[in-house]
């Protein structure tokens, strides 16, 4: 399936449009087939519209790739005598529609004008000389007769810069988008240093609801830190038709759920909820909720579900499921969850008596997330069972310890595991659940031991006010013991199952934060290094 979406986005990024093109080639005088041939449809395209051929340079600068290209859609337009701000919008906006359309269905009422480039500066040189020579009679009847509408080189670069905007950024929001993959919690399937595309589209695009933003920037301003958005007004939750849904075992982008409340200036362990996680008493933590708001009031940043930080997860949950760790390894519904390709562990290595663990070697030969040390005589590695068994295998003759790092079964987590009581739930990473997944629909009846599975699903996620007293409910101040869900949620963990801050440790992920499906890794590298054989590889990692 995931071959289908790879197909799916070169058609619609690269064949659709320049199948388009290729018939503007034709007109132009051009053999249409080069217009399918990477680099060299682009020094055409250049020189149809009248730029040098090594222009092209700056279709590999990210982000300034975006304006030339945008630059480009809109001088091939007036080449071809399409001036309107329609059509450069269109351009740039849906390319795969507006080519096809323009070198088809228009194909025979176009005419190619000449280089929209050499058009415009012969003008103005000529325009020039007339103004300087005070010639008004030659000004009128250069600006009469001139093909293109005349526009200074601000307004051009402007209009330039305008569509390549509103073309990313309407794209950004509705069709796909570029993601990086900033921490290890999904490694080894994706690496730290891979760039994503995600579609919007697989799961519905979901409508903006913060409309007022600075476009292509997501929640803050570069250099100063600014929120970039508008509060105000904010619209109410809604996607479009979805294509599909999601799939249990699929890596998800969303918005991350406690990303509601942040503290501005800290590290994640003095992080707002991670000071409450560590309180177990309701009570207690809501006392300390509303004085650290008090004396935080300047650091503390409140932020609409689609402006909250990204992250990306593997599903192992959905809607309805029962989700529960055994021994570190993940049962779903009961069942042992099948091997997902690049899951990873941590394993305990320490050398005999003498020896040391060469990590170097293990780094070259083995798949590793972990090296705290080049050489040692102990070490912690992350890595895959498969991985594991090999290194123990070929490091025998130095080991005198080799094993899974597991948690005891009731042992406490000091970085907080959700719900958050410890008393009820003594959970870690490795012991946790059985913990079922709320659907929408579905009917819960309520108590203490369970109020705080849903506490911030009924307030925070679903906008309702839950008082509690001696026992008892009221919801919107109605008593009540019972709760039917509104929405779906879903359980998210990453591959990296010892080194990742996933819904063990802050809960549902609600269906209205879910963003998109990641298709394929673009483009890779480690610090300097490009990873070659990554580009282009699916990044479902099943």
């Amino acid at each position: 399936m995931d071959i289908l979406y790879f197909v799916l986005f070169f058609v619609l990024t690269y064949l659709l449009p320049f199948a388009g093109i290729s018939k503007l080639f034709e007109l132009r005088g051009e053999q249409g087939w080069k217009a399918y041939v990477p680099v060299l449809n682009f020094i055409i395209w250049n020189k149809i519209i009248g730029k040098p051929a090594w222009q092209i340079v700056y279709l590999f600068i990210p982000l300034v790739n975006i304006f030339v290209i945008a630059s480009m859609a809109s001088d091939l337009n007036k080449s071809f005598s399409r001036f309107s701000f329609l059509d450069s919008v269109l351009a740039i906006a849906v390319p795969f529609a507006w080519f096809p359309y323009m070198g088809f269905s228009l194909s025979k009422n176009l005419k190619y004008i000449g280089p929209a480039t050499e058009l415009r500066n012969e003008f103005r040189k000529n325009l020039k000389v007339a103004i300087k020579s005070k010639n008004e009679a030659e000004v009128r009847r250069l600006e009469k007769e001139h093909p293109i509408p005349k526009k200074g080189m601000l307004r051009e670069w402007a209009d330039s810069i305008l569509f390549a905007v509103f073309a990313a950024h309407f794209i950004r929001l509705f069709l796909i988008e570029a993601y990086t993959i900033p921490t290890p919690s999904m490694e080894g399937s994706l690496l730290v240093g891979d760039y994503l595309f995600v579609s919007k589209v697989h799961y519905g695009s979901r409508m903006p609801m913060t409309p007022i933003s600075f476009p292509l920037l997501h929640n803050v301003l570069p250099i100063t830190g600014k929120e970039c958005y508008m509060i105000w007004p904010q619209w109410p939750y809604r996607r479009a038709p979805r294509i599909q849904s999601v799939h249990r075992y699929d890596p998800v982008v969303f918005n991350y759920p406690e990303g509601d409340t942040t503290l501005k200036t800290t590290n994640y362990g003095e992080d707002y909820y991670n000071v409450l996680k560590k309180i177990p008493d309701l009570k207690e933590r809501e006392d300390i909720r509303a004085k650290m708001k008090l004396n935080l009031k300047d650091r503390i940043t409140v932020r609409p579900v689609d402006k909250r930080d990204h992250y990306i997860k593997r599903c192992v949950g959905l809607p309805g499921d029962t989700i529960e760790v055994r021994d570190g390894d993940l049962y779903v519904n009961g069942q042992p969850s099948p091997l997902i390709k690049g899951v990873q562990y941590e394993y305990f290595l320490r050398a005999k008596s003498g020896k040391l663990i060469d990590m170097a070697y293990i780094k070259k030969n083995y798949t590793i997330t972990s090296d705290p040390r080049s050489r040692a005589d102990v070490a912690i590695v992350h890595t895959s069972p498969e991985q594991a068994e090999k290194m123990k295998k070929n490091l025998a003759p130095v080991l005198d310890t080799f094993f899974r790092v597991l948690a005891d079964k009731g042992e406490l987590d000091e970085n907080g595991i959700f719900p958050y009581n410890h008393e009820i739930y003594r959970w870690n990473n490795d012991h946790y659940g059985p913990i079922w997944v709320p659907k929408k629909g579905t009917k819960v009846t309520l108590s203490m031991k369970n109020i705080e599975l849903y506490l911030r699903i009924i307030t925070a996620y679903e906008g309702n006010k839950l008082e509690i007293k001696d026992g008892q409910f009221k919801i919107n101040g109605v008593p009540t013991n019972e709760y039917t869900f509104k929405m779906d949620y879903y359980w998210m963990m990453g591959d990296n199952r010892h080194n990742s801050a996933d819904s063990r440790s802050w809960g549902f992920v609600p269906d209205d934060h879910v963003v998109g499906k990641p298709l394929f890794i673009w483009f890779s590298h480690d610090g300097w290094n490009i990873r070659w054989n990554r580009l282009f590889k699916s990044a479902l990692g099943k």
